[in-house]
């Protein structure tokens, strides 16, 4: 580690003379550098659009079974979840209204992405008329009123594509089952809700979008919206803050530009290399501006100190590079470990995550010892200012008062410590992981609306099936089958988040009552198919989406409300073991409990849990690397326990808010965990640093406390007053983001400049000054 250390530091020490002596020749590489980066980025977007997908498949296992069973079935029966509803609310026993719901479904039907529509304009009803099956199309054969009241009438239109009341219908566009990826998705869906919205409508009669596809793509727009609109605001709070705190303007302006242009670069690699951001990896840009600042605020306070002693703004550069090139390589990719350490996920998002985090830290270690350099160089010597004019007299007196409480009183900062950690733990203790279709959403927004809408005068949005699979051919038509789908879909409809439900069995039992007056379901295989014909020859089918033409496959369709993950998850569990005991004896039968709804259940489950497991293995990668940094086993293990307290408190923070564990806001453990090692190894590395001096523990403790920990109080404080922005974001991941990111920065600081001294004192107190080394060379 010595080794690497004197080698590092030669190399970063001529890095950063060179700078100074070449900064025009360095400033024209950084801006060729970041052209020839935006440019590729900018060709493979061209090519292939924004790399987004957020699909529940995308979030599950590569290839697994229950992926491959959720595509085959789409295959036979078509995609429910790529549903785009229009819910149509006004005067629909009208003729303006049946007017405005003709020309919405005609224009729904153009696009050549959309697969069929459905709605009232083409429904059919079934009823006994003379003893035999009569079927209406009532929107084309009746007067609206009593087209209205025929649709509420029939069991399997209503709840389904019109309310109880008659007020409210849906038109559901079925959009090709090919079109997966939200870069594809989002260009129909646009497509489909400006055609909706060019619809003349009568007065009292409104349209709103909603269903899985719609979500799924406007999500991807108000996070896109967020970014630029929160971006700048951010961006602008760091700047006026980091000029605040170093009180010098270009300064404070150099490590925010720098941490940009990383950002920049990281984003444009990953982008240029066709890389795919899911759910969690399109959060790395914070990731690295976290990262990115941090360190770069540590090097530009290192340059002040260094500056001040001899006015040599080459040496003194060159000094800064050599005294942080290590502490910042450690933090990135001691990090960037951590993250890679995610390659042994279970599922593909971590895998993905942890290798795009760590190349988006690896490719910022490298944009902040180049391009900070490059701009502090051209910060004439009378702006940069001395230490003490950079350093707020408050600031100084609080870290030399938080020094001598430490020192004078270790034991009882411990205690403290251990206190508010366990306190943290305990009030976190109740947040569960749970996900839901509506979690990114703030009450009162449009599509929030919507949603509600649907789950309260129709059925939802969110499907779910029961696959039943036979050996043979019209083995569905067996009775014994039917009755027992039939059994499994009643247990289904008792369960409260389940809306609506349709099968073969419900369907040919009714078809069976309308024929024969008689309850039940035929009594053979022969008896049923004779009845479907009957139904097919009066123009009624019974079998579309609700089984295959070998009469082999079928199933039960659900429509779920947005219940959460959690309660999906125990309502697969409870009609599973219906199921078992339903169909589990029938020779030659299969079955499969299943969908986009509870597959997403499922996966964010696995997903949350996978991260919170992974948590561990990043915290073994984390402690190695402090084991061979500090080559103290006893040293590493204390400096790897401030670390945990930023979860503790994260944790905390949902549960004082009620909030659930969710992919929304998972990232927010990710962070804590980035910036605490961070701030941790900034003030290890000094602390160390003053030891090799020759100093004594106290005297050590105090530099350390004067150098690092000034700079870890800007960094804390700039991530504060610049992500409380995001506070007063509509999207609820944004403004839980702002939130929990200020009490991760206080947890770090108590982390950092309480409980770790404290344990320094502990376990380093008892020894001597180190022998003095020429590593590093800190100011004395």
């Amino acid at each position: 580690m010595q080794r690497l250390s004197q080698a590092l530091g030669a190399a970063f020490e001529g890095l950063g003379r060179g700078v100074v002596r070449r900064r025009g020749l360095a400033l024209a590489l950084v801006l060729a550098t970041t052209a020839l980066i935006l440019g590729l980025a900018g060709l493979q977007l061209k090519r292939g659009g924004l790399p987004l997908d957020f699909t529940p498949q995308a979030l599950f296992m590569d290839a697994g079974p229950e992926v491959a069973q959720v595509r085959q079935v789409a295959e036979i029966f078509g995609r429910d979840d790529n549903d785009i509803v229009f819910l149509v609310q006004g005067p629909l026993g009208t003729d303006a209204g049946v007017a405005a719901l003709r020309a919405l479904h005609a224009t729904l039907a153009e696009p050549a992405q959309v697969e069929r529509v459905e709605s009232l304009i083409t429904a059919s009803t079934a009823s006994a008329g003379d003893g035999a099956l009569q079927v209406q199309l009532p929107f084309e054969e009746l007067p609206p009123a009593a087209a209205v009241a025929a649709a509420v009438a029939d069991p399997v239109l209503r709840g389904l594509l019109i309310s109880a009341d008659g007020d409210t219908t849906a038109v559901r566009a079925r959009i090709d089952r090919n079109i997966d990826r939200v870069a594809d998705l989002g260009p129909v869906v646009w497509d489909l809700v400006a055609r909706a919205e060019a619809v003349p409508l009568p007065a009292g009669m409104r349209v709103l979008p909603t269903g899985v596809p719609y979500v799924r793509a406007e999500v991807v727009k108000l996070l896109l919206d967020s970014q630029l609109t929160y971006v700048p605001v951010v961006a602008a709070f760091f700047g006026i803050t980091i000029c605040l705190l170093f009180r010098r303007f270009w300064l404070g302006l150099a490590p925010l530009v720098c941490v940009l242009v990383a950002d920049l670069w990281a984003m444009g690699l990953l982008v240029a290399s066709g890389q795919v951001f899911n759910v969690l990896s399109v959060l790395a840009p914070t990731l690295v501006l976290v990262i990115g600042v941090a360190d770069g605020i540590h090097i530009t306070a290192r340059y002040v100190e260094e500056l001040a002693r001899d006015g040599d703004r080459e040496a003194a550069l060159g000094r800064a590079m050599r005294a942080m090139v290590l502490p910042c390589f450690l933090t990135t990719f001691t990090t960037a470990a951590g993250f890679l350490s995610l390659l042994v996920a279970d599922t593909a998002v971590m895998r993905a995550f942890g290798v795009q985090a760590s190349l988006a830290l690896a490719v910022t270690f490298v944009a902040v010892v180049v391009v900070l350099p490059t701009l502090l160089a051209f910060i004439p010597i009378h702006r940069v200012g001395r230490p003490e004019n950079t350093q707020a007299p408050a600031e100084a007196r609080l870290l030399a008062a938080v020094d001598g409480l430490v020192r004078r009183r270790s034991g009882a900062v411990l205690l403290a410590c251990a206190a508010l950690t366990a306190g943290a733990l305990a009030l976190g203790g109740s947040v569960r992981t749970n996900s839901r279709l509506l979690e990114l959403y703030s009450e009162g927004m449009p599509t929030w609306e919507a949603i509600h809408i649907a789950e309260d005068e129709l059925s939802g949005v969110i499907p779910v099936y029961l696959y039943v699979e036979t050996d043979a051919t019209d083995g569905l038509l067996d009775p014994a089958v039917l009755g027992a789908m039939g059994r499994v879909e009643q247990a289904l409809r008792a369960q409260a988040p389940v809306l609506w439900t349709t099968s073969l069995a419900s369907q040919v039992e009714r078809l069976h009552g309308i024929l024969t007056d008689q309850p039940g379901l035929p009594d053979s295989r022969e008896a049923v198919a004779q009845e479907l014909l009957v139904a097919e020859m009066a123009g009624r089918s019974m079998l579309d989406g609700m089984m295959d033409e070998d009469r082999r496959r079928g199933r039960v369709l659900v429509l779920m409300a947005d219940a959460g993950g959690q309660v999906y998850l125990q309502v697969r569990r409870d009609i599973e073991a219906v199921a078992r005991a339903e169909l589990g004896g029938i020779p030659g039968l299969s079955w499969a409990l299943t969908g986009d709804g509870f597959l997403a259940a499922s996966g964010v489950d696995r997903l949350i849990g996978d991260l919170l497991g992974s948590l561990g293995l990043v915290f073994g990668v984390i402690f190695l690397m402090f084991w061979v940094m500090l080559r103290d086993a006893k040293l590493a293990l204390v400096a790897l326990v401030p670390n945990l307290v930023p979860l503790a408190f994260t944790l905390a923070t949902l549960g004082l808010m009620g909030a659930d564990l969710q992919t929304s806001n998972i990232v927010s453990f990710t962070v804590a965990v980035g910036l605490a090692v961070d701030d941790t190894i900034h003030f290890i590395a000094r602390y160390q640093a003053e030891r090799r001096l020759g100093k004594e523990v106290d005297a050590a403790m105090s530099a350390t406390y004067a150098g690092a920990g000034h700079a870890i109080v800007l960094t804390s404080v700039l991530l504060v007053v610049g992500f409380s922005a995001l506070a007063t974001d509509v999207l609820t991941s944004t403004r839980h983001f702002g939130i929990l990111t200020g009490v991760t920065m206080a947890a770090a600081l108590l982390g950092d400049l309480f409980l770790l001294p404290a344990l320094l004192h502990r376990v380093d107190g008892d020894k001597g000054p180190t022998p003095p080394r020429p590593l590093h060379s800190p100011a004395p």
